[in-house]
């Protein structure tokens, strides 16, 4: 029987059972081992002379169903011929140090905070916060992103983009979009801590990063360049889009409160021009609640507005042309309409596409976007839910990790050993 328990447990060859208890809440073995013998960590031989025995240690090895199993073990002291005046303490396979718990129950848990809270793993296993992020910390690298998992793609495309974390703090996201692999998660958006990590990528897979998708970020756009000169810097469609719609939601804000400030001095009331419709794509207004025909009386109450909204849907317009060279033809006209305007705002906006202009039209080489990257925030931003935020930027990239990148490919072989000799 007990040769039977340490089998199930993983222990055997080193331990023998002298005793099983158990309580409603843990299942406890006494062990004691098999060998008679222990190995210098000085010399590396084999002594067997004995010194005394230390205070037993308990150590969560496992779980069995809803109860934890603890193994009771006496390290001895033993001495050297080597260096007979300073006697030493066993090494007990499995076991880090003074730690509590084997290398198999660090496994587990990194397997439970994979898609739960540290509070939660904490109700379950009865293990501290910091015990948690310890185990955490050891186990996933964030520094290293998955460049391997690129070695059999014909060509590249990468996605960055950064999402806020905690006090004005921003994390970049790296992934291959066209694929859908999730590389990494950059601790900064720094440009040069920036080019420090896309440079590692090996030369193999360099030459092979056809284009990067990215947002309208100046520093993200440099770096994605130094670090991949041969490659096309593409603006993603999203955020192009999305910029247009914030300018347009500004152009409103400021004409509303140029009418109110009208009106309060006639001693009326205020009004309120809506958002909602002037930001939703025209294809998108629903008929049965006569959305277009609002639209229409909308546009026709505020011509300012009018002209802003025909210059949003002609971005938007861009990206259903055939190909670069229609596309090309189209935004220079519209840059030069924003140009000449004597809206102030609009021609910054017509500036801003300018300068933008290369990186928006390099998307009809390759048709890439950073869809993939940004569904990744959406498993970031549950991950943020699921523990209730984060204040720690490290512990959060390396849960979100947890929950992006398979434990496999993820932990090292180590992380799954158990409690038997080497």
């Amino acid at each position: 029987m007990g040769n039977s328990i340490t089998a199930v447990l993983g222990i055997q060859g080193w331990w023998q059972v002298k005793t099983v208890s158990e309580d409603h809440e843990s299942i406890h073995l006494s062990l004691r081992q098999r060998r008679t013998t222990a190995d210098c960590p000085c010399c590396g031989k084999r002594t067997k002379t004995g010194y005394d025995e230390q205070s037993e240690r308990s150590i969560l090895h496992t779980t069995i169903g809803s109860r934890r199993c603890v193994l009771h073990v006496v390290p001895r002291r033993f001495t050297c011929c080597c260096n007979p005046t300073h006697p030493f303490v066993e090494h007990i396979p499995g076991i880090c140090g003074r730690r509590r718990t084997s290398t198999q129950f660090d496994g587990e848990i990194i397997h439970h905070l994979k898609g739960q809270a540290f509070a939660t793993v904490t109700d379950k296993l009865s293990l501290s916060y910091p015990a948690q992020r310890v185990r955490l910390v050891e186990r996933v690298d964030p520094t290293k992103l998955r460049w391997d998992a690129l070695s059999l793609l014909s060509e590249v495309h990468l996605g960055l983009d950064g999402h806020h974390l905690v006090n004005k703090r921003f994390v970049e996201t790296v992934a291959e979009v066209k694929q859908g692999i999730p590389l990494g998660i950059l601790p900064t958006i720094k440009k040069k801590d920036m080019i420090q990590a896309l440079s590692t990528c090996p030369a193999g897979i360099r030459e092979r990063v056809k284009s990067i998708a990215t947002d309208m970020d100046d520093g993200t756009i440099a770096a994605a360049k130094e670090a991949f000169p041969q490659a096309i810097v593409v603006i993603d469609h999203f955020h192009v889009i999305q910029d247009a719609n914030k300018r347009l939601n500004e152009a409103r804000r400021i004409e509303q409160e140029a009418i109110n400030f009208q009106r309060g001095k006639r001693g009326r009331g205020k009004i309120d021009i809506p958002g909602d419709l002037l930001r939703r794509a025209k294809e998108h207004l629903n008929e049965k609640k006569q959305e277009p025909e609002r639209l229409d009386r909308l546009l026709a109450s505020y011509p300012r507005l009018k002209i802003w909204y025909a210059h949003k849907e002609g971005v938007r317009d861009i990206y259903c042309r055939a190909n670069r060279k229609e596309a090309e033809e189209h935004l220079t006209i519209r840059i030069n309409t924003m140009l000449l305007s004597e809206d102030v705002e609009l021609k910054l906006w017509g500036k801003s596409l300018k300068y933008y202009k290369e990186e928006i039209l390099n998307y009809f080489v390759y048709r890439t976007t950073n869809a993939y990257t940004e569904g990744l925030h959406v498993r970031c931003k549950l991950v943020q839910r699921i523990s209730s935020g984060f204040r720690n930027p490290d512990v959060y990239i390396r849960k979100v990790l947890l929950f992006l990148i398979p434990l496999s490919v993820l932990l090292p072989a180590s992380g799954y050993s158990y409690l038997y000799p080497q």
